[in-house]
Protein backbone atom coordinates (compact mmCIF):
# COMPACT_ATOMS: atom_id res chain seq x y z
CA UNK A 1 0.00 0.00 0.00
CA UNK A 2 1.19 3.59 -0.34
CA UNK A 3 -0.18 6.36 1.56
CA UNK A 4 -0.07 10.27 0.53
CA UNK A 5 -0.27 12.71 3.03
CA UNK A 6 -0.56 16.35 2.29
CA UNK A 7 -0.07 19.12 5.15
CA UNK A 8 -0.90 22.43 6.54
CA UNK A 9 2.09 24.66 7.43
CA UNK A 10 2.45 23.53 11.57
CA UNK A 11 -0.59 20.83 11.53
CA UNK A 12 2.15 17.96 12.57
CA UNK A 13 1.66 16.26 9.12
CA UNK A 14 4.93 15.33 8.53
CA UNK A 15 5.08 13.91 12.39
CA UNK A 16 1.97 12.13 11.51
CA UNK A 17 3.69 10.64 8.35
CA UNK A 18 6.76 9.26 10.81
CA UNK A 19 4.76 7.76 13.44
CA UNK A 20 2.49 6.08 10.99
CA UNK A 21 5.53 4.64 9.45
CA UNK A 22 7.15 3.30 12.25
CA UNK A 23 3.87 1.51 13.10
CA UNK A 24 3.34 0.22 9.93
CA UNK A 25 7.23 -0.48 9.43
CA UNK A 26 6.78 1.44 5.85
CA UNK A 27 9.74 3.82 4.31
CA UNK A 28 8.38 7.36 4.56
CA UNK A 29 9.99 9.79 2.34
CA UNK A 30 9.91 13.69 2.76
CA UNK A 31 13.00 15.28 2.13
CA UNK A 32 13.84 12.23 0.91
CA UNK A 33 12.18 12.54 -2.68
CA UNK A 34 14.29 15.64 -2.68
CA UNK A 35 17.77 13.57 -1.81
CA UNK A 36 16.61 11.06 -4.72
CA UNK A 37 15.86 13.34 -7.65
CA UNK A 38 19.06 15.21 -6.54
CA UNK A 39 20.99 11.43 -6.91
CA UNK A 40 18.80 10.65 -9.86
CA UNK A 41 19.06 13.93 -11.84
CA UNK A 42 21.90 16.61 -13.38
CA UNK A 43 20.21 19.04 -10.69
CA UNK A 44 21.93 19.38 -7.21
CA UNK A 45 20.58 19.37 -3.74
CA UNK A 46 20.69 22.91 -3.50
CA UNK A 47 18.22 23.38 -6.78
CA UNK A 48 15.57 20.96 -5.55
CA UNK A 49 15.67 22.80 -2.25
CA UNK A 50 15.08 26.24 -4.08
CA UNK A 51 11.87 24.95 -5.79
CA UNK A 52 10.80 22.51 -3.69
CA UNK A 53 6.80 23.03 -3.33
CA UNK A 54 7.47 26.62 -4.41
CA UNK A 55 4.66 29.20 -5.91
CA UNK A 56 5.16 28.73 -9.63
CA UNK A 57 5.14 31.91 -11.76
CA UNK A 58 7.29 33.60 -14.21
CA UNK A 59 7.19 36.34 -11.92
CA UNK A 60 8.16 34.62 -8.96
CA UNK A 61 10.80 31.90 -9.87
CA UNK A 62 13.11 31.35 -6.28
CA UNK A 63 16.11 30.86 -7.13
CA UNK A 64 19.22 31.25 -5.58
CA UNK A 65 20.68 33.13 -8.38
CA UNK A 66 19.37 35.19 -11.07
CA UNK A 67 18.99 33.33 -14.38
CA UNK A 68 16.20 35.05 -15.91
CA UNK A 69 12.33 34.81 -15.82
CA UNK A 70 12.15 32.12 -18.86
CA UNK A 71 15.02 30.54 -17.97
CA UNK A 72 14.03 30.20 -13.93
CA UNK A 73 10.19 29.08 -15.14
CA UNK A 74 11.62 26.04 -16.99
CA UNK A 75 14.07 25.36 -14.56
CA UNK A 76 10.90 25.26 -12.09
CA UNK A 77 9.29 22.83 -14.55
CA UNK A 78 12.72 20.31 -15.19
CA UNK A 79 12.89 20.02 -11.15
CA UNK A 80 9.00 19.45 -10.36
CA UNK A 81 9.53 16.39 -13.39
CA UNK A 82 12.45 15.16 -11.40
CA UNK A 83 10.98 15.00 -8.45
CA UNK A 84 7.76 13.27 -9.86
CA UNK A 85 9.95 10.29 -11.48
CA UNK A 86 12.05 10.05 -8.27
CA UNK A 87 8.08 9.77 -6.52
CA UNK A 88 6.97 6.95 -9.10
CA UNK A 89 10.60 5.23 -9.15
CA UNK A 90 10.07 5.11 -4.92
CA UNK A 91 6.58 4.16 -5.32
CA UNK A 92 7.62 1.02 -6.93
CA UNK A 93 9.84 -0.24 -4.09
CA UNK A 94 6.66 -1.01 -2.16
CA UNK A 95 4.72 -0.12 1.08
CA UNK A 96 5.58 3.63 1.74
CA UNK A 97 4.25 6.70 2.70
CA UNK A 98 4.81 10.07 0.83
CA UNK A 99 4.46 13.54 2.05
CA UNK A 100 3.64 16.26 -0.43
CA UNK A 101 4.85 17.27 -3.27
CA UNK A 102 1.16 16.08 -5.41
CA UNK A 103 2.02 12.57 -4.35
CA UNK A 104 -1.43 12.00 -3.62
CA UNK A 105 -2.19 13.41 -7.77
CA UNK A 106 1.23 11.33 -9.33
CA UNK A 107 0.13 8.06 -7.90
CA UNK A 108 -3.55 8.55 -8.28
CA UNK A 109 -3.91 5.17 -10.65
CA UNK A 110 -2.07 3.16 -7.91
CA UNK A 111 -4.29 0.23 -6.41
CA UNK A 112 -3.93 0.74 -2.84
CA UNK A 113 -3.38 4.27 -2.54
CA UNK A 114 -4.71 6.11 0.74
CA UNK A 115 -4.77 9.88 0.16
CA UNK A 116 -4.79 12.16 3.73
CA UNK A 117 -4.63 15.60 4.13
CA UNK A 118 -4.00 16.56 8.04
CA UNK A 119 -4.84 19.85 8.92
CA UNK A 120 -5.96 22.36 12.22
CA UNK A 121 -6.98 25.74 13.09
CA UNK A 122 -4.51 28.46 12.46
CA UNK A 123 -4.20 28.73 16.20
CA UNK A 124 -2.75 25.91 16.36
CA UNK A 125 -0.51 25.88 13.51
CA UNK A 126 1.01 29.19 14.93
CA UNK A 127 1.64 27.61 18.18
CA UNK A 128 3.31 24.41 17.09
CA UNK A 129 5.20 26.73 14.43
CA UNK A 130 6.30 28.70 17.45
CA UNK A 131 7.55 25.70 19.32
CA UNK A 132 9.25 23.86 16.73
CA UNK A 133 11.17 26.78 15.22
CA UNK A 134 11.57 29.39 18.37
CA UNK A 135 9.63 32.35 16.61
CA UNK A 136 7.08 35.02 17.49
CA UNK A 137 3.95 34.99 16.75
CA UNK A 138 3.96 37.50 13.50
CA UNK A 139 6.92 35.68 12.25
CA UNK A 140 4.47 31.79 13.44
CA UNK A 141 1.55 33.43 11.32
CA UNK A 142 3.56 35.15 8.51
CA UNK A 143 5.62 31.78 7.91
CA UNK A 144 2.41 29.48 7.93
CA UNK A 145 0.49 31.97 5.50
CA UNK A 146 3.58 31.82 3.21
CA UNK A 147 3.83 28.47 3.34
CA UNK A 148 0.75 26.95 2.79
CA UNK A 149 0.32 29.47 -0.24
CA UNK A 150 3.26 28.18 -1.69
CA UNK A 151 1.65 24.57 -1.21
CA UNK A 152 -1.76 25.51 -2.37
CA UNK A 153 0.06 27.47 -5.51
CA UNK A 154 2.07 24.73 -6.09
CA UNK A 155 -0.40 21.65 -6.24
CA UNK A 156 -2.92 23.53 -8.13
CA UNK A 157 -0.55 24.09 -11.14
CA UNK A 158 0.70 20.31 -11.32
CA UNK A 159 -2.71 19.23 -10.26
CA UNK A 160 -5.20 21.37 -11.23
CA UNK A 161 -6.86 20.71 -8.25
CA UNK A 162 -7.09 22.54 -4.96
CA UNK A 163 -4.93 21.80 -2.30
CA UNK A 164 -6.98 20.84 0.53
CA UNK A 165 -10.51 20.36 -1.05
CA UNK A 166 -11.53 17.05 0.79
CA UNK A 167 -12.88 15.78 -2.06
CA UNK A 168 -9.55 15.00 -3.43
CA UNK A 169 -8.66 13.32 -0.66
CA UNK A 170 -9.54 9.99 1.32
CA UNK A 171 -9.27 11.30 4.87
CA UNK A 172 -9.20 14.52 5.87
CA UNK A 173 -7.89 14.55 9.47
CA UNK A 174 -7.81 17.67 11.99
CA UNK A 175 -4.37 17.08 13.86
CA UNK A 176 -4.93 19.88 16.82
CA UNK A 177 -8.26 17.74 17.74
CA UNK A 178 -6.86 14.52 17.77
CA UNK A 179 -3.03 15.23 18.00
CA UNK A 180 -0.42 12.58 16.01
CA UNK A 181 -1.04 9.37 17.66
CA UNK A 182 -4.90 10.44 17.28
CA UNK A 183 -4.45 10.79 13.51
CA UNK A 184 -2.05 7.34 13.00
CA UNK A 185 -4.99 5.42 14.74
CA UNK A 186 -7.45 6.76 12.40
CA UNK A 187 -5.39 6.35 9.36
CA UNK A 188 -5.03 2.46 10.28
CA UNK A 189 -8.44 2.36 11.53
CA UNK A 190 -9.33 3.27 7.46
CA UNK A 191 -7.08 1.11 6.16
CA UNK A 192 -8.05 -1.90 7.87
CA UNK A 193 -11.57 -1.08 6.92
CA UNK A 194 -10.35 -1.34 3.54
Amino acid sequence: MIITIGREHGSNGHDVARALAEELGYICYDKEIVDHAAENSNFSREIFNSYDEKRVSPYIVPTPHYVGMHEGFRLNMQVASAQFDAIRSLADKGNCIFVGRCADYILRSRPGLVRVFVMADEEFRVRTLMKRKSITEDQAWKLMKEVDKDRSSYYKYYTDQIWGEAGYYDLCINSGLVGVKGAVRVIKAYMEAM
